[in-house]
């Protein structure tokens, strides 16, 4: 089931947009995802049993239309899970980094929006992360028996 997990998280991360509440439009995808570690289904009284042990790597981007969606601001990042395991499955643990680099010339403003944006990404997009890890792939994972 390791190549599953693989190809399933990196399918689903980067297939994926996420809508990021309290901005104007911004959007949060994923362009490169790494995945370590075990992934195994036992079965145990008929029922599927996930057992897995898994760190991944999800670089991501929030692009946010600006001057009127004339331009584009990107804000860059990763979220590394350290610990996700069939253990504690509903809790994935998660780092998040956030690239504050501003492009040159960049105006005050400019940081107050990229601040705004890996803030949305900190409240809504992790979670959305951890949600998705929690449910959907433990979910995928006991239907392929």
């Amino acid at each position: 089931r390791d190549e599953w997990a693989k190809r399933y998280l990196e399918t689903t991360f980067k297939d994926m947009v996420i809508p990021l509440e309290g901005t104007e439009g911004a959007k949060m995808s994923f362009f490169r995802v790494e995945t370590r570690g075990d992934c195994a289904l036992a079965v145990k009284g008929g029922k599927p049993q996930p057992i897995f042990e898994l760190k991944i790597d999800l670089d991501w981007k929030v692009e946010q239309p600006i001057e009127k969606g004339k331009s584009i601001l990107e804000a860059k990042g990763q979220i590394q899970v350290t610990d996700f395991s069939s253990e504690d499955s509903s809790a994935p643990q998660m780092k998040l980094i956030c690239d504050n680099q501003l492009p040159p010339g960049a105006t005050p403003a400019f940081q107050a929006l990229m601040d705004k944006l890996n803030g949305a990404v900190r409240s809504h997009g992790k979670t959305e992360v951890a949600r998705i890890l929690a449910e959907d792939f433990v979910t995928e994972l006991k239907k392929q028996l």
